[in-house]
């Protein structure tokens, strides 16, 4: 189910599993009395007596354990009980054993243990599964019989105890290198346990937090578990309860008693009738897993696969099911796309496919790499050929890479070549290439066991390692088509009744396709451009129109939905990268933070639903639609229909969001955060407004974007929106950074209104040592155009002599410090002739007169904006001197 959903299964364990082999929770309860000091036995005996329930009874037997002897006798107790399970210890020794914690792991790591049937039936079923679709796994018992049976099929596993609210990350746990099991009421080993009802039903908002990216876009199968209202079931029913829809888990409760009044009178009847909740009565959890799987071992050893990873089918079956048109349109290739004859194998594919046989015949050491742009059939490509050689070369296992898979490292390559010759095969090659660079000294040599089949976008991989690795891996170009390519791409549209217009020759399909494919390589386009083109042409508006308002009926939340979101990510694309090329598209966490999700769930049922809906496509951690006239036919479809001032507006916000919560800038939410620098008004406006919203109260430099913004409205806003910030202008966390550009831009403001005289003051200002962060060559180059414009406007105005050389003054300043391209560029009005007698000053004198003519101008400006700062007497523009008397001021004189 979870496959066929295209959701990951998270399965939850309670302790009906582990009772087979266990002690259960009255003989536990005998245990935790055994270890109860004398003097403390009536006392236990009087607490537990009075509860009428064994679950209540073993719960404040471990409260009254742990207050008369403490937390590590409880655990000394949990101890004895697992060791039951682990015939290797003698009767007479396991009190000795449970005292010593190292030698329990010992045991865990090399002891024979009894494992329940229903634990040995799983791992071989999870075994099965392919990487893609294995969740972690989440228990509420204490002891290691879930990663042992794992173990044993060949699954490696680490348990995760989280007793109390210290939590991994999710990031933590998508980085694992094995199955991580998280017991959620602690771990046997561990230091504590959640046995008391405090501890069991206090809130704990960390779990809660990793339960939720968990539960998000998952089938959850829950077994042997009777649902009290611990940290789990806090965590489900808010999930299911509140009716999350697109991110809601689809939750299947095996519950093993026939009596459905009796199930449901516990907390699990609140989830009954809730969209995505099933209940099953009358399960065994140790009959649940037989199926064929248990018939046919050597099946689940055979497809088997390190935890991230799906072994490739060496048979794609048939699936009547299949619908081409999905592909045809644009999606990302599925396996059935892949299926031999169902599409056709590309010259380029042919070439990709010959590269790595040849590497495999020599026993690995090497690999090939397809790149491309984006839309060129790489994906297609990668999964035909990886198909290809596991069928062909069944001495090699053929792994394929799925997301959240763990960091390549010397040691996993070294168990994953144990197990025998591999071929990993990864799409989005840059995820991994700075690993295959640190491990080379493990695959990177002829007979090494290890090959590698890779796809990425051309600039990520030469940006990235690429040149280190082409020694070893060939680059095989994706680009454009032959003319043999477009008749058998025709031919296969023709036999799935895909061709365009229905009655079109395929000779002529194919000649238009050739024709289109050309002209588009020609020009940096792509082959789905060409596919576009041919498929769709003049009716490509009207698809993409329909595809937008389907996707604005599926909401994430009150105010957006996914059709905002695809129009944020078309709005990014068609602004900053229309090709993809530049590594400038709306990222992963930056779509996140649209949806109003923590990035942590950028890779869940937002992508993948726009995946399949949209087909958008990746390029590192970048997301594109699959064409960029796709991405301008949505932009000017949003301004038709009157989103595309929310839409513009949300991509600014989500990137002054990820700015105030100090998000990386390797998450790159500054291309969104600055969005409005790149646009012209009115959607600069909209998009600096939305960064200013995402910043909330704390950051100037988004306000600086919006008054610059408004300032190029010409609405004549951006004074009153200056002088409103003026005040406060030291409350901002990053005054010291932004506070020269604020300057510039009310001065410029100003300058607009006619003060001219205030506008020259606060340029000047902008140029004095003592404020905010050192002035460099920008900041520098900002503030002299702007007062060279402001003075000039001053002296018409009043005529008066003191100025009028200062336009000259800051044009040769200007040259020094920038170069004389840019002063030509910005001031060529005010450019003086080479021997004219201003130049023959020296740098000290021409920033001295600048502080002399405009020292008043600035103070009076500060006075009469409001601006919160203090003046120190005359300007000080010392490091302007310095920077004119650098390398460009020493080469101009």
């Amino acid at each position: 189910m979870a496959d066929e959903a295209d959701r990951r299964l998270v399965t939850v364990f309670g302790s009906g599993i582990s009772n087979e082999v266990l002690p259960n929770v009255p003989q536990l309860t005998d245990i935790f009395r055994a270890h109860v000091p004398k003097a403390g036995l009536a006392r236990f005996d009087a607490t537990v007596a009075d509860a009428p329930d064994p679950g209540v009874k073993y719960q404040n037997a471990a409260a009254v354990l742990t207050r008369q002897a403490g937390e590590h006798t409880v655990m000394r107790a949990i101890r004895t009980a697992v060791l039951q399970a682990c015939p290797d210890v003698p009767e007479k020794d396991v009190a000795e054993v449970a005292r010593d914690e190292e030698r329990c792991r010992e045991y865990v790591k090399s002891g024979n243990w009894r494992i329940p049937r229903g634990y040995q039936r799983f791992a071989k079923f999870f075994a099965s599964l392919s990487g893609r679709v294995r969740g972690p796994i989440i228990t509420t018992n204490f002891d290691p019989l879930i990663e042992i049976a794992l173990r044993q099929a060949g699954v490696p596993s680490d348990p995760i105890p989280i007793p109390t609210d210290t939590t991994p990350t999710p990031q933590q746990l998508k980085e694992a290198i094995a199955q991580p099991v998280l017991h959620i009421h602690g771990y046997w080993t561990g230091m504590a346990t959640s046995n008391v009802p405090t501890r069991i039903t206090s809130e704990r908002p960390g779990l809660d937090a990793v339960l939720k990216e968990l539960l998000t876009n998952s089938v959850v199968l829950v077994v042997g578990y009777s649902g009290w209202l611990d940290g789990f079931m806090k965590s489900l029913r808010s999930r299911v309860l509140n009716k999350t829809d697109l991110l809601q888990a689809e939750v299947l409760w095996a519950a093993y008693e026939t009596d459905a009044a009796a199930v449901t009178s516990s907390v699990i009847g609140e989830f009954v009738g809730a969209p995505g909740f099933t209940l099953y009565l009358g399960v065994d959890g140790h009959e649940l897993f037989t199926d064929e799987l248990e018939r046919d071992e050597t099946e689940a050893e055979e497809t088997s696969s390190p935890f991230g990873y799906s072994r490739v089918p060496r048979v794609l079956v048939d699936s009547a099911s299949y619908q081409p048109g999905a592909f045809a349109e644009g999606s990302q290739p599925v396996w059935a796309d892949a299926a031999p004859g169902r599409w056709p194998v590309l010259s380029a594919t042919v070439s990709l496919e010959q590269r790595v046989v040849e590497c495999l015949r020599v026993g690995g050491g090497g690999g090939a790499v397809a790149i491309g742009p984006l839309g060129e059939g790489k994906s297609l490509a990668l999964r035909q050929v990886a198909h290809a050689v596991a069928g062909s070369r069944p001495e090699w296992n053929v792994l394929w890479r799925e997301p959240g898979a763990p960091v390549l490292t010397e040691k996993w390559l070294n168990d994953v070549r144990s197990a025998g010759k591999t071929l990993i095969c990864v799409d989005e090659a840059d995820l991994i290439m700075d690993d295959m660079v640190s491990t080379k000294d493990v695959w990177a040599a002829e007979g090494s066991g290890i090959a590698f089949l890779l796809a990425s976008h051309d600039r990520l991989w030469w940006q990235g390692a690429g040149s280190t690795l082409r020694r070893w891996i060939d680059d095989v170009l994706f680009h454009g088509i032959t003319e043999d390519d477009a008749r058998t791409i025709a031919l296969t549209w023709q036999g799935l009744g895909l061709l365009p217009d229905g009655d079109q020759e395929v000779n002529t399909v194919a000649e238009r396709l050739a024709t289109s494919a050309g002209a588009m390589a020609a020009k940096s386009n792509t082959l789905f451009g060409a596919v576009l083109d041919v498929r769709y042409g003049t009716d490509l508006g009207a698809r993409v129109e329909d595809l937008v308002r389907k996707l604005h009926e599926i909401k994430l939340t009150n105010s957006v939905d996914l059709g905002d979101v695809f129009g944020g990510i078309c709005v990014m694309q068609h602004t900053l990268d229309k090709d993809g090329n530049l590594g400038k598209g709306a990222s992963r966490s930056v779509i996140a933070a649209m949806a109003g999700l923590d990035p942590v769930f950028a890779d869940g049922k937002i992508l993948q639903t726009l995946g399949r809906e949209a087909a958008v496509t990746f390029a590192g951690n970048r997301v594109y639609s699959r064409h960029p006239s796709i991405a301008a036919t949505v932009v000017n479809y949003l301004h038709r229909e009157g989103t595309a001032e929310k839409v513009y507006e949300l991509v600014g916000q989500a990137g002054g969001e990820r700015l105030v919560q100090k998000a990386s800038t390797l998450e790159g939410y500054r291309d969104a955060y600055l969005l409005s620098r790149s646009l012209s008004v009115p959607q600069s406006v909209w998009a600096a407004t939305g960064a200013v919203k995402g910043t909330g109260h704390q950051v100037l430099e988004s306000r600086v974007s919006l008054l610059r913004a408004l300032r190029l409205e010409g609405k004549q806003r951006a004074g009153a929106y200056a002088r409103g910030l003026a005040p406060r202008l030291m409350d901002y966390v990053d005054y010291r950074g932004a506070v020269r550009a604020f300057l510039v831009e009310f001065s410029i403001s100003l300058r607009d209104e006619g003060a001219a005289q205030t506008s020259a003051g606060l340029a000047a200002l902008a140029l004095d040592d003592r404020l905010g962060y050192a002035l460099d060559e920008d900041r520098a180059g900002y503030a002299l155009v702007s007062l060279a414009r402001s003075a000039a406007a001053l002296h018409a105005q009043t005529g008066d002599a003191a100025t009028k050389d200062a336009p000259a003054l800051c044009y040769i300043l200007l040259e020094r410090v920038r170069g004389e391209e840019d002063a030509l560029k910005y001031l060529n009005r005010y450019r003086l002739p080479a021997h004219h007698e201003l130049r023959r000053l020296s740098t000290a004198k021409l920033c001295g007169r600048l502080a002399t003519m405009f020292d008043k101008a600035a103070s009076q400006a500060v006075q009469g904006t409001g601006i919160a700062m203090e003046t120190h007497g005359i300007l000080s523009l010392d490091t302007l001197r310095r920077l004119a008397d650098g390398p460009r001021g020493s080469a101009r004189r």
